[in-house]
């Protein structure tokens, strides 16, 4: 039985995640044409490292969302799984409300920097004086994503935990071995769907 709250927000999270991996690869390439330019015909593109490093801030963000998504993030389950069902609840439901309140105070403090970015003019001390709010948007964007998906989760979990529903271990807990089996599997299966879909001379 799948989570509920990931079929809404999983497609969501998804969906930024590749627009990420775009920016990462364009960024990438950037950098490769900055290092041919140095080495070749000594000369330099200003900024790419500033942009860099907002790029970093942004799919940082981002990324913890579709790891949100995915059950990714590390838990150190070593006395967790040692506990009875009503203890790993108690747990479970702490760690995702834990998560929704890191993630809404951060989402906060992002509020709180653009504000005075954008009250100040505030521009960066590189060659490119890019106006800060400009990667600080879309910085906030990616955490105001982080704490919607958390908040959304940690309510779930919390009906869950009111209701005594024991499905609330199995979506909130740490992912299994025969979790994570299961999951590349179904992987594997739909990857197989598409290539079979496409064609005899796809790549599998």
């Amino acid at each position: 039985m799948e989570d509920p709250i990931s079929r809404v927000v999983e497609p969501v999270a998804r969906v930024a995640a590749i627009l990420c991996g775009y920016i990462v690869l364009a960024l990438s390439l950037a950098v490769t044409v900055e290092i041919i330019g140095r080495k070749l015909f000594s000369h330099s593109f200003p900024g790419t490292d500033d942009i860099g490093g907002y790029v970093l801030a942004i799919v940082a963000v981002i990324g913890a969302s579709y790891t949100m998504a995915k059950r990714g993030h590390t838990r150190v389950d070593i006395f967790l799984v040692k506990l009875p069902a009503g203890g790993q609840r108690v747990l479970n439901t702490l760690a995702m409300v834990t998560m929704a309140a890191f993630a809404s105070f951060a989402a906060w403090r992002g509020v709180t920097v653009l504000m005075d970015s954008i009250e100040f003019q505030s521009v960066a001390s590189n060659p490119l004086q890019t106006p800060l709010w400009q990667p600080q948007l879309l910085w906030l964007i990616g955490l105001v994503l982080f704490a919607l998906i958390s908040g959304a989760y940690a309510l779930h979990a919390l009906l869950l935990f009111v209701r005594g529903d024991a499905a609330l271990n199995r979506f909130y807990g740490p992912a299994s071995v025969q979790d994570e089996l299961e999951a590349e599997l179904t992987a594997q299966a739909e990857r197989a769907a598409q290539a079979e879909s496409a064609g005899p001379g796809a790549p599998r």
